[in-house]
């Protein structure tokens, strides 16, 4: 299982989208499931985007830890980004 923190771009507009996504297969084609970047997916078509791999964790654990470091206030509040909450929020202890 590979559990990735990646990044999807808009190549129309350039905003981007961080997420979190554990997969058998790197190239499903997974963009992101945030109400915003889905939205976006719709309106420029899923050829609009390419996402890339930030960093790879062991375990989903890992991974949700990392996501709280990354998407932050600052990433949230930043009209570059299409996320609208902070990371790690399906962190379960």
């Amino acid at each position: 299982m590979h559990h990735i923190l990646y990044e999807t771009t808009n190549k129309v507009n350039g905003k981007r989208y961080i997420g979190i996504h554990s997969t058998e297969k790197l190239n499903d084609g997974y963009l992101g499931s945030g109400t915003a970047i889905k939205r976006a997916i719709n309106k420029y078509g899923r050829s609009s985007f390419v996402r890339k791999t930030l960093k790879e964790c062991k375990s989903r654990k890992e991974l949700l830890l990392l996501e709280t470091e990354v998407v932050n206030e600052k990433i949230v509040y930043d009209k570059k980004y299409y996320n609208m909450i902070l990371g790690g929020k399906s962190f379960i202890d």
